[in-house]
Parts: structure tokens; sequence; C-alpha cells
């Protein structure tokens, strides 16, 4: 069903626009403190979720048939928990010793909804490798993370921390 607007514009779209922005600001900008040895240590030890990013883009993406409880229910399940995920990279900062990697929007497969989803991870370098991955990876570089879901901000990031590199298989 289309809205009607004095304007002859669809506001859906533009709606999305501003709350994929959202997602790209302050989801987040910087890591409480640097990761302690017991926390990454924890993360490395733990079970990660079955959830697929494109799982949880599915049913956070604007206009999903996905009901206010499915998205509560798959919020609480995913946050305080460990997911390893890969991801395409959007942006890479480095600040205070800390890399943000902040993704792509990951896709869905929905014709009728938008997706809104990305994932902004707070790494620390663990070894040379890693710092090597982080400074090399470019925009759409596909890059493999570890961490513990911290937060999903207004349907449009999953923030991880602490988060980590995980080497690609050969």
């Amino acid at each position: 069903m289309r809205v009607p607007s004095r304007h002859g514009m669809n506001w859906l779209p533009c709606l999305a626009i501003v709350l994929s922005l959202f997602g790209c600001g302050e989801a987040g900008q910087a890591p409480p403190q640097k990761s302690t040895a017991d926390e990454i240590h924890s993360v490395m030890q733990a079970q990660p979720v079955s959830v697929t990013p494109e799982q949880a883009a599915e049913v956070f993406a604007l206009g999903s048939e996905a009901t206010d409880l499915q998205r509560d229910l798959l919020s609480n399940y995913l946050i305080g928990n460990v997911v390893e995920w890969d991801v395409a990279v959007y942006e890479i900062q480095l600040k205070d010793g800390s890399f943000k990697i902040t993704s792509q929007p990951i896709p869905i497969k929905s014709k009728q909804a938008t997706e809104l989803l990305r994932v902004v991870a707070f790494v620390d370098s663990m070894n040379d490798l890693d710092l090597y991955v982080l400074k090399r990876s470019k925009t759409n570089d596909v890059i493999r993370i570890r961490g513990k879901v911290q937060g999903i901000v207004m349907r449009t990031a999953v923030v991880i921390y602490p988060g980590m590199v995980i080497p690609s298989s050969p």
C-alpha cells in the first residue's frame, strides 16, 4: 500500500535513509575502555550463537514481516552473546589504539523491506596479522568478526565489543 504524499514522494524510502544514517553516526563512537585479557579470552572460548547477520537483518529491516515481539526476542537472544560473522567493510577508523569497524548494510532477501542493519564492531588488534588485515582492508572487503553483542541501536546497528578479527581460511 502506498501512502499518498503532497510532494509526490513516497515517505518510506526517505525514512529508511534517515534512519540508516543513525547507524553510521553515534552508534557507539568509542568502546567504554580497552578490552581486558579476560574479556577477550571469554569471547574466544564462547560458542557463537547460530544466528547469521542476514537472519538478523531480515528481522530488523524496515517494512519486514517480523513483529516487535520477534525483534525483542532476537535482541534479547543476541545481546550478551558472542557472534562470529563475515561482514563487508564500509569504514574502519583508528582511535586511541582501537579500531571501529562499520559494515555495509547487511543484505536482505525481502523485496518489500528496506535493509538497515549494520555491524559496528570495536576491535583491539591482538597481533601483527590483525593489524595488517585492519590496515589493508578497503570498503567492500569481507572480514570475519567475532565478538560480544552489546546492543542493537534503533534497528540500524549491532554493536559488538570486545571484538576481534578472525583470519580467513586459505
